[in-house]
């Protein structure tokens, strides 16, 4: 049997702190818990203003204790800490260490990632809330958009040649679209031609996106006409517009355009035969 006296004290010493050291770790870290990936994606690829993001969260891992607390801090892109993610708990019936799987949860944010337009890339960490331990971490972005009201115009005339003649009538489509709408309102659609404005027909946006076409039935005298398409709130804002340029009588004044756009070649033309005419005289 080996004598205490004859153990070095030095060796005793150690092992006696190293056996206590190892006394004191969890027993659940007898495997040291590790993330293997993680992601934090919105649920929508833009938001309107003051609307509340969500964003799935997911993550796998192996070698955690049961009921572990974990918690994902976000931070914005200066590095200020701008929300907090708690309630993820890392959870199994059937083992209390070495847990190993994926966890997969939709979680919401807050309206104030929503409060002004454009794009913020965020720092999301998660977090051992026990022991503080940041186990990883990733990045996502929030797109915010604004609302958008678009107008767009078609127009046939009567015998569907795309050639207006005077006074034949035209018939404008007139296709109304909007998105990330945040209040629902009411509108009227106005054309404007030839110095007056006519009501064609009112409509209401409504909140978030959607569409509305509607018809108007115009004929014109020759000439070039503008007809501009004017979307307007209850206080007679302009909230779209859309202008189209005809041209009545095209077939006249296409070729009036074309003598003149070639006039040199026109004016070679009549020298040439000028000068046929004069030689076949002189031949005679």
């Amino acid at each position: 049997m080996l004598k205490l006296k004859n153990f070095p004290r030095s060796l005793f010493v150690l092992c006696l702190v190293l056996g206590f050291v190892l006394m004191m770790l969890p027993i659940g870290y007898a495997a040291t818990p590790e993330i293997t990936s993680f992601s934090v994606v919105p649920n929508k690829a833009g938001y309107y203003i003051g609307e509340t993001p969500q964003v799935l969260v997911k993550f796998t891992y192996k070698g955690f204790n049961n009921n572990t607390a974990l918690k994902i801090e976000i931070y914005n892109s200066t590095g200020d800490l701008c929300y907090t993610i708690t309630g993820i708990t890392v959870v199994s019936s059937e083992a209390t260490t070495n847990l190993n799987g994926t966890y997969k949860e939709t979680h919401s944010l807050a309206s104030n990632f929503t409060e002004e337009k454009g794009s913020e890339t965020y720092t999301a960490k998660l977090i051992d809330v026990s022991s503080g331990y940041k186990l990883a971490e990733t990045t996502f972005t929030i797109n915010v958009q604004v609302e958008s009201i678009m107008i767009s115009v078609a127009w046939l005339d009567a015998n569907q040649d795309r050639e207006i003649e005077p006074n034949e009538q035209v018939t404008f489509s007139i296709f109304v679209q909007w998105v990330f709408v945040n209040e629902s309102k009411s509108a009227t659609l106005y054309a404007k031609h030839g110095g007056n404005e006519y009501v064609v027909t009112s409509l209401t946006i409504s909140v978030g996106s959607g569409q509305n076409s509607s018809q108007y039935t115009a004929a014109f005298t020759k000439g070039e006409h503008t007809v501009t398409f004017e979307l307007r709130d209850s206080e007679n804002t302009v909230l779209a517009s859309q202008s189209v340029t005809l041209k009545v009588g095209v077939e006249e004044a296409g070729l009036v355009n074309l003598v003149e756009q070639n006039l040199p070649w026109v004016a070679l033309l009549l020298l040439l035969v000028v000068v046929i005419v004069v030689v076949v005289k002189r031949k005679k």
